[in-house]
């Protein structure tokens, strides 16, 4: 069983969903641009996509001609990356420096939000910008020089609202609180870009910068906004590397690590949480450590490793026994015993062992209070997975019940998501099944 997502994995797939062409519209106007003869080449356009083949490069220049990309962009870039500048995407492989990150920064601020169900990198594509983040020394990118009108009470003003958002989020879910993340990154663009700052001043920003574009990027995630995410990580990645703050960046990778781990690549998943932990170096704080093997578990379920899996546990539960809480960074305050965790649950559940997913969903959701709903339904809508996993329908559907009675306070479209992935398992043609259904389908946010 899986309640993973389907997302789009291709850009070429993105685009022509945004254009509305079928396969048949690329192969006719490729031929149309082209000395090609693609009017019968549907299934070409299809290996394009699903089977890593690369198109002609007449085949190329012939959708970028039709899109606006120059040629010039297609030849620098290659394929498929190319396709990402049609919406304005940044190459990745731009200098590690403090203006860049602020330029990108300062392009994702506007950028289109609505890019649902949209996985903007391959796992290639994010592990290689992990590779890039790994191998930047830090003192290379701070850039030391700076005047002084922007003080430290503002840069400690915008850390405190940031706070502030992680705590709301908890609460009602990442689709409202993406407006919230939004308005406060035009706010700090708008202190990078026009004010004057010390240089301790400056790497402050820049800190906080990255935690607000890693924010402003879960928050998206958490609507199915995969695409945007993307965008916000690439430019926290930089910007949190601007202001020396590598916890933040690994915490980015461990993100757009389970972003891949729901769009069913758990390869590319692993790779990012070993990016992120090798970067930070086993000095970092435990709790940290614990955080990066309890995602890796899930990441090693999609890869159908349960072995792996297993001792990745073991792992994230011995690093959480010996952690000393002093040494956490303040982001990390949500984090539980790795085997109480909705991911490691969420993970037996993939591997076919409900009764152990059973266990650690059960353990975890003793004390989660009202202050994390979000985390109260996706812990109930995972146990309602594995008691339908044991033949246990009137559970499942009781436990689902709870979750739904919760879930028109959260304002999260993951969350509906994994109860309507839930919806779609239960049984044709039984009577309790029908109705639950039913009745999801007339709650108002869906």
């Amino acid at each position: 069983m899986s309640s993973d997502q389907p997302l789009i994995r291709h850009p070429l797939t993105y685009l022509r969903e945004r254009r509305g062409w079928t396969l048949s519209d690329v192969a006719e106007l490729v031929r149309r641009r082209s000395v090609l003869n693609m009017a019968t080449h549907r299934q070409k356009i299809y290996r394009w996509e699903h089977h890593q083949v690369v198109p002609e490069l007449a085949a190329q220049l012939a959708i970028a001609t039709e899109v606006g990309v120059d040629a010039q962009t297609v030849l620098n870039l290659g394929w498929p990356s190319w396709l990402l500048t049609v919406d304005g995407t940044e190459p990745l492989d731009q200098a590690w420096t403090p203006e860049t990150a602020k330029q990108i920064m300062v392009g994702c601020v506007g950028a289109d939000t609505d890019r649902r169900s949209f996985l903007l990198l391959s796992g290639d594509e994010t592990v290689e910008l992990a590779g890039t983040w790994a191998a930047v020394p830090t003192e290379k990118i701070i850039d030391a020089s700076g005047g002084g009108t922007v003080d430290a009470e503002v840069a400690t003003w915008v850390e405190n609202r940031i706070h502030q958002l992680w705590h709301l989020d908890d609460l009602v879910g990442g689709d409202y609180c993406l407006h919230l993340a939004q308005a406060d990154l035009q706010l700090i663009a708008r202190l990078l870009q026009d004010g004057r700052y010390r240089s301790a001043v400056k790497r402050r920003l820049y800190g906080a910068a990255g935690e607000l574009l890693r924010f402003a990027g879960w928050c998206a995630f958490d609507g199915d906004r995969h695409a945007a995410a993307a965008r916000y990580w690439h430019a926290g990645l930089r910007t949190s590397a601007a202001g020396g703050d590598t916890l933040t960046g690994a915490y980015i990778l461990s993100l757009m690590a389970m972003q891949h781990t729901y769009a069913g690549d758990g390869r590319a998943a692993i790779n990012l949480l070993h990016a992120a932990r090798e970067r930070i170096g086993p000095g970092a704080p435990r709790t940290v450590h614990a955080m990066l093997d309890a995602w890796q578990v899930r990441a090693h379920a999609v890869a159908g490793e349960s072995r792996q899996a297993v001792e990745v546990l073991f792992r994230a539960d011995d690093h959480w026994g010996r952690r000393d809480p002093d040494e956490d960074p303040p982001w990390i305050y949500w984090m539980r015993q790795p085997s109480h965790t909705i991911e490691i649950g969420a993970g037996f559940v993939r591997l076919g062992r409900p009764d152990i997913a059973m266990h650690f969903l059960e353990d975890g959701m003793t004390g989660r209070g009202i202050d994390y709903t979000r985390d109260t339904v996706l812990g109930l809508t995972a146990i309602a997975d594995a008691q339908l996993d044991q033949d246990d329908l009137d559970g499942a559907l009781d436990t689902a019940r709870r979750a739904v009675e919760l879930v028109t306070d959260v304002d999260s479209s993951r969350v509906a998501d994994q109860l309507n992935a839930f919806a779609q398992r239960l049984p044709a043609g039984e009577a309790q099944a029908e109705e639950f259904r039913t009745y999801l389908d007339t709650l108002p946010h869906r």
